[in-house]
Formats: structure tokens, C-alpha cells, sequence
């Protein structure tokens, strides 16, 4: 097998949005990706993107939210923002990592409700599979 392909998904607390993004890549990506996901800051990951995931069947119960590691920055083959801040805040990605922005909205500004954490879900879920199937890593449905 191929050696796997680092993927490492950033966002400003590490929350919500990228570790959603992080489980799914490590659903469907299995053993041909490793994705890592980080914030500019950490916080506490928030019981909405807990549910909204096993909902799903992905238990993401026992994971923290993480701050960047320039290691595992620098190591990754593609860096995914998913927010324009992080955009204007992150270290600056070398040419030889590919980088990605999705900017999604954060589901839990303003009233942060439930409904707009599924809305987020499910439009990261589909950036992942897309995502996967253009780094050409097989798709495990």
C-alpha cells in the first residue's frame, strides 16, 4: 500500500467544524490518510458536534481540541481551512503542501443551534468525499 497522505484540518477553536472535517477523512479515508485537525486556539469541543456526529455513527467522544502543531503542519500533504480567519491568521503554507479553503460558516456563532451544526456536518461531509476522491484515496462508503 501507498504510504498514507497527511491531511491536517485547522479552524479557530477546534470545536467543531474541523473535527468533523477530521472524522470524516479517517471514516472514509481509512488507513490511506492520516487526518489531524488543530485550532488557532483551543477550546472545549462543543456537545453539539459530538451529537451531530453520532448521529452518524462516528463517535468522536474522546477527542480534544488541539492548537497547531508546526510539525504536523509542516508534515501534512494538504493543509484545509475551513474558515476565513484562520485564512488570515495561519502560518503561511510552503508551496510544496497544498492548500485548501472551504469556508464554512461556524455553526455555533450567534445561537449556535443544533440544526445549523447538522447543516455544517453534512456540508463538510461532502467536501471531505470530494475531497479524498480528487487526492485520488479511495472512498470507504
Amino acid at each position: 500500500m501507498e504510504k498514507p497522505i497527511r491531511l491536517y484540518f485547522l479552524c479557530i477553536q477546534n470545536r467543531c467544524r474541523s473535527q468533523i472535517a477530521e472524522a470524516f477523512a479517517r471514516h472514509y479515508g481509512g488507513d490511506h490518510v492520516i487526518a489531524e485537525s488543530a485550532g488557532l486556539e483551543s477550546g472545549e469541543i462543543h456537545p453539539y458536534t459530538i451529537e451531530v456526529m453520532k448521529e452518524v455513527g462516528i463517535d468522536i467522544s474522546g477527542k480534544s481540541s488541539k492548537t497547531i502543531d508546526m510539525k504536523k503542519f509542516m508534515q501534512s500533504k494538504v493543509i484545509i481551512k475551513l474558515c476565513e480567519q484562520v485564512n488570515e491568521k495561519c502560518p503561511i503554507v510552503p508551496f510544496a503542501i497544498k492548500n485548501v479553503q472551504w469556508d464554512v460558516t461556524d455553526p455555533l456563532t450567534h445561537e449556535g443551534r443544533l440544526e445549523d451544526v447538522r447543516a455544517a456536518r453534512d456540508e463538510i461531509q461532502l467536501r471531505v468525499i470530494e475531497l479524498l476522491k480528487e487526492l485520488d484515496v479511495p472512498v470507504i462508503e
